[in-house]
């Protein structure tokens, strides 16, 4: 739960610094993208100072009441958010430099660095709330500067961080806004089913979320490369040709989408292995949500396109709906527990398409 608060203010991060980037850096400061991104590097430290402060304050909060894990997962997300905030951003930039290798080994080096650490720190008996999430805050230091180092090995032009600034608060206030309301469907089902139902029902909850988690990173890092691609696409050859790509980018999408149906097959011993029969619960959830990284796939493919043509008021006007559809439906939470929480995420990725997907025919 306070991961999720954490991606909360994540958003803010992202619809600033990082999606603008994705596309100003793919065609206006391309040619000096090395200057441009160390402004936005700097901008990032800043914000991550007032984000570790925030959580520190929030952590002593919870500590002062009593709730000793929500302490310990404050206290170390007030390390490791700035450094995985610094882990996307540089990793978006080998993205937008269509270097989609560097990020990749960039994530590997994470995700070795990270497992081995909490590896080391369950041996030792030092695994908690608070040094899994310092764990996080080295390994995502150690990759992000691994990928910086890399990406900063080009020429170094000027640039002007006043008109940096004006770009993104220009771009990034309606992609504030869309990911605000992003947060809303896919967060708010877990916050409240632990609010109504107890932190047992939202640990069942995330559990089958949890398996999804592959294949729609998977999906997130196709659409961090097709977004420059579109983008720079849009700014040589007009929208007309680009927007030929939009469904062969939704059959990429649907690749892995797809190919994550067939493990529906072996849903109850895949989620016993994983879990070691804790959540038996997790094998019909799992068959519940398969629906969804397909929706995902239309959603990915959509948003790239109206963010690579710098309109994210459309996106933003998108998940106001699918906010919408979340918090009238919360209802179902209270009668279903957590089958009306998989509902409730389900209906609000399809309500998401379908508002995109008309502002996409209506060109």
């Amino acid at each position: 739960m306070a991961y999720s608060v954490f991606l909360l203010l994540g958003t803010l991060h992202t619809a600033l610094w990082t999606e603008p980037m994705m596309v100003y850096g793919s065609g206006r400061f391309r040619e000096a993208f090395v200057a441009y991104q160390r402004v936005l590097i700097g901008y990032h430290w800043r914000f991550g100072v007032v984000l570790a402060v925030g959580f520190l304050l929030a952590a002593t909060g919870f500590g002062a009441a009593g709730q000793r894990e929500m302490a310990l997962s404050f206290l170390g997300l007030a390390f490791a958010a700035p450094t995985v905030l610094y882990l996307w951003l540089v990793r978006r930039g080998a993205y937008v430099l269509l270097e989609p290798r560097l990020a990749a080994y960039g994530g590997a080096a994470y995700l070795a660095l990270y497992l081995g650490l909490a590896l080391l720190l369950l041996r030792a008996s030092f695994l908690n709330e608070a040094t899994a999430f310092l764990a996080m805050a080295l390994a995502a230091l150690l990759a992000a500067e691994g990928i910086r180092l890399r990406l900063e090995a080009g020429a170094d032009r000027a640039v002007d961080p006043g008109e940096i600034r004006e770009l993104h608060w220009s771009y990034g206030r309606w992609a504030l806004l869309a990911g605000a309301l992003s947060w809303v469907p896919g967060n708010l089902p877990l916050v409240a089913l632990g609010g109504l139902k107890g932190l047992e029902a939202a640990a069942v909850f995330r559990a089958a979320y949890n398996l999804f988690m592959p294949v729609l990173h998977f999906q997130t890092a196709l659409n961090a490369l097709f977004f420059p691609l579109i983008a720079r696409a849009v700014h040589r050859q007009g929208e007309a040709y680009a927007r030929r790509w939009i469904w062969r980018i939704v059959l990429v999408h649907l690749v892995p989408a797809s190919a994550y149906i067939l493990l529906g097959l072996f849903a109850g011993p895949l989620t016993h292995w994983l879990y070691g029969g804790r959540y038996p619960e997790v094998a019909s959830l799992f068959l519940w949500m398969l629906p969804w990284p397909i929706f995902a796939a239309f959603s990915n493919a959509l948003e790239a396109w109206f963010r690579s043509l710098e309109r994210p008021q459309i996106i933003a006007r998108a998940y106001a709906v699918s906010a919408a559809v979340t918090i009238l439906g919360l209802a179902a939470i209270g009668l279903w527990e957590v089958h009306g929480a998989v509902g409730l995420l389900l209906a609000a990725k399809v309500a998401l398409v379908l508002v995109l997907s008309h502002r996409w025919a209506d060109g």
